[in-house]
């Protein structure tokens, strides 16, 4: 390039050095690693800074406990885990990554194209000399040519396509975001799922403690002649009853742990341990209006950022569409020498200059439909947009309802569980002393077995209806920065 700006005449010198200045400048800065623009691992959330810029690389961290098998783990670290192995985010991530490399595609053609043409010929032909004989002879010609090209102006169907493109890897990132959301709240479901049946697993053992009291309360009143048969028949039927449902407990625990295992990307014949659900949970519920938490799903919710991502998409394509009837102004400088036989060559480098301007006249209708087809895609994403918004609103006020709801009934089973376990121990008690039938103890039994299963249940819809309420206001993951610390 130095040698032809020696020999290049001073306007094309002052273009080409404006071309220079214009693609160092910071238009471009992103195509030689667009794969800054994307989340920087499958664990990690991408985030947009001041200025419409992306968080970069740097943040990327690696989250693994540091013991597996020896700690009861708790919510927070099962979350790490499962973001580390679940492959929704990997598919997600790599998504992005490919959308990444595509905007930088778009990028390239703000910088100009440079080709290096190395030939070597060699030519057998035949000349007629003065005296009209044809006579053959042998040519060679061996040189190198380097060839630039450049598009000066489009009015704006390059910066359109840029930012359709831009526009999308949003749209990607956006929507990994919200594939690491979602995996978190299904680690967070699968938790307090295999937390509940741990919880009801203790209540059925209780169950069974409960039916062997008063087994052996009827036995006993049966050897002494005081009962009949059939309160030990009785008695026994329930014993049995509360074993089958021990059982069946015992199953549901297997069963949730393999989903647990399994939302955190763990094969789930290896044992680990969680943290237990806390004895007491407290619900004091101080909920922000329906209306003001729709404005923070607004806001946060990933999936709807990625519906407008898109809309933004959309309208540069149909923009890109509409100025492809526009003329296109591009550039063109070839330079090269060429060696011939007997070590002659030319004396000077050749170079040729090349200035045109393209404008379709008729493309049969062909840009035409590609405006067509950009306005109805518009057309959807927009529409697509009003159904994702509707669909916020509604899981907004269904979670808000639903965290009321679990307060009330983790109360309400509380008060349920403590008269249901005194009324059992009055009738036990009557019972033992013959002042009531074995069928009130029965039945006493029967509504604190009822109870503690009520109880267990509320337990996890309260814990539920948090992880709803935060998923659907998208505030799993809403800071200004990844998700981890």
């Amino acid at each position: 390039m130095g040698t032809f700006l020696n020999i290049c005449p001073k306007g094309l010198k002052l273009h080409w050095g404006l071309l220079a200045c214009t693609l160092l400048s910071g238009c471009v800065r992103y195509a030689n690693d667009p794969m800054t623009l994307a989340p920087c691992a499958p664990n990690t959330t991408w985030t947009p800074l001041k200025g419409n810029q992306l968080v970069s690389a740097s943040f990327c961290q690696t989250l693994v406990p540091p013991e597996f098998s020896s700690k009861d783990l708790n919510l927070a670290e099962l979350i790490d885990i499962a973001l580390q192995n679940t492959p929704q985010t990997k598919q997600t991530w790599a998504e992005a990554r490919a959308a990444a490399a595509a905007y930088g595609q778009t990028l390239s053609q703000f910088y100009p194209y440079i080709y290096f043409d190395g030939s070597m010929m060699r030519q057998k032909a035949t000349f007629i000399d003065t005296e009209g004989e044809a006579e053959p002879y042998m040519a060679t010609q061996i040189g190198p040519d380097v060839e630039l090209s450049f598009t000066l102006f489009d009015f704006g169907q390059r910066t359109a396509a840029s930012i359709a493109a831009r526009e999308s890897l949003y749209y990607a990132d956006w929507m990994h975001n919200q594939e690491i959301q979602l995996v978190i709240q299904m680690v967070m479901e699968a938790y307090y799922q295999y937390l509940y049946h741990l919880i009801a697993l203790e209540a059925q053992k209780a169950n069974l403690e409960n039916a062997q009291i008063t087994l052996d309360a009827a036995n006993e009143k049966f050897s002494l002649g005081l009962a009949s048969l059939g309160d030990v028949a009785q008695a026994r039927s329930q014993f049995f009853q509360a074993r089958i449902a021990l059982t069946g407990q015992k199953q549901g625990v297997e069963a949730s742990f393999a989903r647990l295992a399994s939302q955190i990307g763990m094969p789930a014949n290896i044992p680990f341990k969680v943290v237990e659900m806390p004895r007491e949970v407290q619900t004091t519920p101080f909920l922000q209006s329906v209306d003001e938490l729709v404005a923070i799903a607004q806001r946060h919710r990933q999936d709807f950022l990625a519906t407008a991502a898109d809309i933004r998409a959309k309208e540069a394509t149909l923009l890109g569409a509409k100025r492809a009837y526009l003329p296109k102004i591009t550039t063109s400088l070839d330079v090269g020498k060429y060696w011939f036989d007997h070590h002659q060559s030319e004396h000077f480098f050749h170079w040729t200059a090349l200035f045109s301007i393209t404008m379709p006249i008729f493309d049969g209708f062909s840009i035409r439909n590609s405006i067509r087809q950009a306005d109805a895609n518009l057309k959807r994403s927009q529409a697509q947009a009003m159904q994702k918004e509707l669909a916020i609103i509604e899981d907004v006020t269904v979670a808000h309802s639903a965290v009321t709801l679990a307060a009330d009934h983790l109360q309400d089973a509380k008060k349920y569980e403590e008269a249901a376990d005194l009324e059992f121990k009055i009738a036990l008690e009557m019972y033992q002393t013959r002042t009531t039938t074995i069928l009130n103890v029965v039945s006493a039994q029967s509504n604190l077995s009822d109870a503690r299963a009520k109880l267990a249940l509320a337990k996890r819809n309260w814990f539920l209806s948090l992880a709803s309420i935060a998923y659907a206001t998208g505030s799993l993951c809403a800071e200004e920065r990844p998700c981890i610390d």
